[in-house]
């Protein structure tokens, strides 16, 4: 979810799925209860639900299977453009006095706030053009992931019933994360932050808040600050390394991975009672990564994404 720590994947098994109107009024009726029980009246409910049907786009968006698998280098070169990374250098330093203070107060590195931001949503210029409560109502009719759908649906309908956002400018991508932070629903409750105290947390249109709710949401998933590096850095294995080490599940202290023989592949000081894991992205480089390597999987659970972020971030800011 964005932004919990859960992936939205594209990849579901679903072969054969149609349209079926008693179906989708079926999953209508069962819903209304949870929805009421999740604090929605039925004055914001019926209207809603009425003429709603579910999104066919998202259907065929869903059957979706990659002709080819991508390579670590492939996925980050081609997520963190050099195009990406010039317009990040260009609102970096437009926006320098509030970032800085934004990254000072949260303990945040800010070149890593405008590099999700500009993975997120190329910098507020594309935020995604579907509708959040029918994509999320769709996905919850589809089946995969009922659970996780349907509570992010009850969240966008409190987010509309409360007026955060009126429904004609809740938009999003098609998995139901809306705004330039693309935060799912839950998300907006848990981690968005009305940084300029007008009284609303706008994700939509505020770069104060935007840039506050990016560095909130990764203080409260555990940012680390003032350790370099700050996320990983490539190693060198010795020849009789054991591969069945290289995962996210085996950590370790920087001082234990050196005993076993493994090198920095740049020269640079590390705090040996760092913990660390080392793992091999499929055509990518041997990383040993760090606490923040793991906060940026928390923002998305891919090895990829969170290896692009930091590069786009150390471009960024050189």
């Amino acid at each position: 979810m964005r932004k919990i720590t859960v992936v939205i994947s594209l990849f579901f098994t679903i072969n054969c799925f149609a349209y079926n109107h008693n179906a989708w009024r079926g999953w209508v009726r069962s819903f209304k209860p949870i929805a009421m029980k999740g604090g929605i009246h039925a004055q914001i409910f019926d209207p809603i639900f009425q003429g709603l049907t579910p999104s066919r786009s998202h259907m065929s968006l869903a059957k979706k299977q990659p002709e080819h698998r991508l390579t670590y280098y492939k996925y980050r070169n081609s997520r963190g453009d050099n195009y990406r990374i010039q317009l990040g250098k260009k609102y970096y330093r437009q926006n320098k006095t509030m970032l800085n203070q934004i990254g000072h107060e949260y303990g945040v590195n800010p070149c890593f706030i405008v590099a999700l931001w500009g993975l997120e949503s190329s910098y507020g210029h594309f935020m995604g053009n579907f509708d959040v409560i029918r994509s999320l109502a769709t996905l919850s009719y589809m089946g995969h992931r009922r659970l996780f759908f349907e509570k992010q649906l009850v969240f966008a309908l409190r987010m509309l019933q409360n007026g955060v956002i009126d429904r004609k400018d809740f938009k999003g991508e098609w998995a139901g994360a809306s705004g330039q932070t693309q935060f799912m629903p839950s998300s907006w409750y848990n981690y968005a932050v009305d940084y300029n105290g007008d009284g609303k947390k706008d994700i939509w249109k505020t770069k104060a808040d935007i840039f506050a709710s990016i560095a909130n949401y990764l203080r409260q998933n555990g940012w680390e600050k003032n350790q370099y590096p700050s996320v990983l850095t490539k190693v060198v294995l010795p020849n009789n390394f054991d591969n069945d080490l290289l995962s996210l599940k085996v950590t370790k202290t920087v001082r234990e991975w050196h005993h076993l023989g493994v090198r920095f592949a740049e020269n640079i000081r590390v705090n040996p009672n760092r913990e660390a894991s080392i793992i091999q992205p499929y055509g990518g480089p041997t990383i040993m990564i760090f606490e923040n390597f793991r906060v940026l999987m928390r923002w998305n659970y891919s090895s990829y994404y969170a290896g692009t972020v930091n590069y786009v971030a150390q471009r960024i800011c050189q």
